[in-house]
């Protein structure tokens, strides 16, 4: 028999008879109550370099069962476990010990009604850990057993291991931002506190940067996400902090329709005559905004969409379409989702092409950094027809 009963993972290991955790007897929860086993296969979560403390039980029972439950290869041959010890551990992240509750089981423990014995053990998980990922924590040990046929024959030194699922999480901490901006307000910069080699994300964020005009007004979601792998872990663990921030701008709306002119210049606070958004297309006309009727045919877009009714691409398909962020600060993404852009070109009001990008992609992020501030026309080309976009540039 090359397996029997129970395993739990480290890098190495000393073994003290000093007990550091207490046995639980849960032996009515098991799968096979009369033949033991571990009483749970996951540890709790634990955070790189922060101090982690977790115990797991097993029981070992006196009653002779099919050694195939534990050890396929050794189906049919009917055994009872009588001691169980040189523990080691093996696979575990750098900086954990573990630790049994004795040196040595040996069975049988205390009588159970049935005329079988249960003996209790534990083993202890401490440190701080140093490495990130998802653990086979494996605890291997000799199980000497007896042989229940006509005659207990005693079989020595099997080795046998039982294996635990241990995840160490990243800590992904970060600072820089603070709880209320402008858009009129200066880029910050993002300072990782924790784990390294994450990404962050979110409105307004380039790299490590968060900008308040990028992200525009509004309560963004600003992410820092780590996954790693390292030393014996088998999978990556991840995890992610997130913090709030609330911007406000005001852009000036001319013809008082609720909505604000994309290439105004904003200001800090509400006053009259200006608006917290900047999703009008001509802040000359009351009856064009993002809440008008469009007019199919007319040759007026008057709903803001970029295009009148009378374009290639449909009401849902437009639906479909992302430019963001408007105004730009110097760039700016086009995302058409399970449609195929073809080209992109940006014209000033005067219908001069100032820049144009052909690709053949549902997403694009074009770099728009030499153009000067103002609104401009994009005119996306796919394979369902073009749309229009007004943009702002707002350096």
């Amino acid at each position: 028999m090359k397996k029997l009963l129970l395993v739990i993972s480290m890098v190495s290991a000393t073994i003290s008879a000093n007990a550091q955790c207490t046995p639980v007897n849960c032996q009515a929860s098991l799968t096979y109550p009369d033949l033991g086993g571990v009483c749970d296969t996951v540890l709790a979560d634990a955070t790189v370099n922060n101090t982690f403390s977790d115990f797991e039980s097993f029981l070992i029972t006196g009653a002779c069962f099919d050694a195939g439950l534990i050890d396929p290869g050794s189906a049919g041959t009917n055994v009872k476990i009588k001691t169980i010890d040189n523990f080691t551990f093996s696979g575990m992240p750098v900086g954990l010990t573990g630790v049994t509750s004795q040196g040595s089981y040996t069975s049988p423990g205390t009588m159970n009604s049935d005329n079988t014995q249960t003996l209790a053990g534990c083993v202890a998980f401490s440190g701080t850990p140093t490495e990130i990922g998802v653990f086979n924590v494996t605890m291997n040990f000799l199980v000497d057993v007896l042989l229940c046929d006509l005659f207990y024959i005693e079989q020595s030194n099997n080795a046998a291991s039982y294996v635990l699922w241990l995840t160490v999480k990243p800590n992904p901490t970060f600072t820089g931002l603070s709880a209320n901006y402008c858009v009129t307000d200066a880029p910050v910069n993002l300072t990782v506190t924790g784990t390294p080699g994450g990404t962050f994300t979110g409105p307004g964020v380039t790299g490590s940067s968060f900008n308040p005009a990028a992200a525009g007004p509004g309560s963004h979601e600003i992410k820092y996400t780590v996954a790693k792998q390292e030393g014996a872990a088998i999978a990556p663990a991840a995890d992610s902090m997130v913090v709030l921030v609330n911007v406000t701008g005001y852009y000036a709306d001319v013809d008082n329709d609720g909505y604000g002119d994309p290439a105004s210049t904003p200001v800090c606070t509400a006053q009259t005559g200006f608006v917290a958004n900047y999703t009008d297309c001509d802040d000359s006309n009351v009856g064009i905004n993002p809440n008008a009727t469009e007019i199919a045919g007319n040759g007026i877009d008057e709903d803001c969409s970029g295009t009148d009714a009378t374009a290639g691409i449909d009401e849902l398909v437009l639906q479909q379409l992302q430019v963001y962020p408007n105004p730009s600060t110097g760039s700016i993404n086009v995302n058409f989702n399970n449609i195929t852009i073809q080209s992109v070109d940006i014209a000033d009001l005067n219908g001069r092409v100032v820049n144009s990008l052909k690709v053949n992609s549902k997403s694009v992020e074009m770099d728009l950094s030499t153009l000067q501030n103002g609104v401009y026309l994009m005119s996306i080309s796919t394979e369902k027809g073009t749309v229009q976009r007004r943009i702002a540039i707002q350096k």
